[in-house]
């Protein structure tokens, strides 16, 4: 789950993988093994096509912070590729994985004979980077039980389903927040009558008046 409203339009499709896979060399990852690390320059994409990864970094108390986690379609190295920028965030498999790696010069190849994966990537990444700037107001403005409630309402605008199967280990690890902090969250959002606890999330009794109390809140609904 990502905090990203449209994350659907990030995940390559798989007529778009098929075409990819030619260029790159399918490398397999043991469940809790290194795909690459923080500060990486090797230049090249990313696109898992089987199992799941985690992105993250580590807090000064050696506790493993996930940003996000990608399953299939989902790609990363872009900037490695567009910046030659080098790579902030540890990958890790959380369960065996399957991984398309596409060096530099092949991707070159790849964009340059394949517009329609070109102009995918591009709009991928103006997605996601007007999601981290929508993340980063959010934090410098808003309260943390309000970052929670928007993160629901922007799951259930993505699913349509009033069941979010979400933890509050798994809210604590969106947000960057200690689970106790999400707990706290969590327990006004249930006094709010927002939420109600369920087995495996929550539910949102009321859309319409979770979104009310965003829009009294924030005064920005999510976009």
């Amino acid at each position: 789950m990502s905090y990203i409203q449209g994350i659907e339009q990030t995940v390559m499709p798989t007529a778009l993988i098929d075409i990819c896979l030619p260029y790159g060399s399918l490398v397999t990852y043991p469940a809790a093994s290194t795909i690459h690390n923080r500060g990486s320059k090797n230049a090249g994409l990313s696109v898992v096509i089987s199992g799941e990864v985690k992105v993250g970094n580590f807090g000064l108390d050696g506790s493993y912070q996930i940003t996000t986690i990608l399953r299939r379609g989902d790609t990363f190295g872009e900037f490695t590729l567009y910046a030659s920028l080098a790579r902030t965030h540890h990958a890790q498999a959380i369960s065996t994985c399957e991984v398309l790696q596409i060096p530099e010069i092949a991707f070159r190849r790849l964009v340059e004979r394949h517009t329609d994966v070109s102009q995918f990537i591009t709009r991928a990444l103006a997605i996601k980077l007007h999601a981290a700037l929508d993340r980063l107001d959010d934090i410098r403005r808003l309260p943390t039980h309000v970052q929670l409630a928007k993160l629901i309402y922007q799951t259930y605008l993505s699913t349509k389903q009033n069941f979010v199967p979400l933890r509050q280990s798994d809210y604590a690890e969106r947000l960057g927040v200690t689970v106790l902090t999400a707990h706290k969250s969590l327990t006004k959002l249930y006094a709010f009558n927002l939420i109600e606890k369920q087995y495996g999330g929550v539910r949102v009794i009321d859309a319409e008046k979770l979104k009310a109390y965003l829009k009294e809140n924030t005064s920005l609904l999510p976009i």
